[in-house]
């Protein structure tokens, strides 16, 4: 189980600091994981592969389960993920016609 630590902030310059902070910290993760997806489509060898709807489904069902047990909600979780997986399933696609 994951424990957030909450922050009470005084203004709405310390609440921004704290979210632009969060958001290079999410695109620091996404890089990492863009990184990863590069090498899973060295594995694939079609279309089919990339898109594997039962992964993105395992994933999605993960992911709203990680959400509740931090108290978020899990259709934010999901709309999040399901954005993120299309794009990434895009860059795989265009890794496999690289090769």
């Amino acid at each position: 189980m994951f424990i957030i630590k909450v922050i009470t902030c005084e203004s709405l310059d310390e609440v921004r600091e704290n979210i632009d902070r969060i958001d290079k910290d999410l695109i620091r993760l996404m890089a990492k994981r863009s990184i990863f997806v590069n090498q899973a489509a060295k594995f694939k060898k079609t279309e089919a592969d990339v898109e594997a709807p039962k992964r993105v489904e395992l994933i999605i069902t993960k992911v709203r389960s990680l959400a509740n047990e931090v108290k978020l909600n899990p259709d934010i979780a999901e709309s999040v993920y399901r954005t993120m997986i299309t794009a990434f399933i895009e860059q795989e696609k265009s890794k496999l016609k690289e090769e």
